[in-house]
């Protein structure tokens, strides 16, 4: 027989699945979230891996917070790349149009003509 009434989780059973809905935000995000973190080791001078690291968490929070605010407007899972949507403008939108200083070599680098000449 089932039992007719309210639902109680222990604690222990509320935090488990808090961790679960965080674990499926995240992995959910990760589409939108990585570009931004390329985009963010591109921008990074100083630190490239701890700037991708900052790109990564606070797309990564974007995308969940507008995901869980899209939830209630019964989209389905349409709502998961709806809320990729401003985090892949933003990366975009950053993305930096001249490589950082001392970074790679680019084809037009080499073929200029200028290096190796005396």
């Amino acid at each position: 027989m089932v039992p007719m009434g309210p639902i109680e989780f222990s604690p222990a059973e509320v935090a488990m699945i808090l961790t679960v809905l965080a674990l499926v935000g995240v992995c959910s995000a990760l589409p939108a979230t990585i570009p931004l973190a390329l985009v963010g080791h591109r921008r990074g001078v100083q630190n490239p891996g701890w700037n991708a690291l900052w790109y990564w968490l606070c797309g990564t929070v974007l995308t969940v917070v507008l995901m869980g605010a899209l939830i209630q407007t019964g989209l389905g899972w349409a709502v998961v790349p709806l809320s990729w949507l401003p985090t892949l403008l933003i990366a975009w939108l950053l993305k930096p149009r001249h490589p950082r200083p001392g970074g790679e070599l680019g084809w037009s680098d080499m073929t200029s003509g200028q290096q190796g000449e005396r």
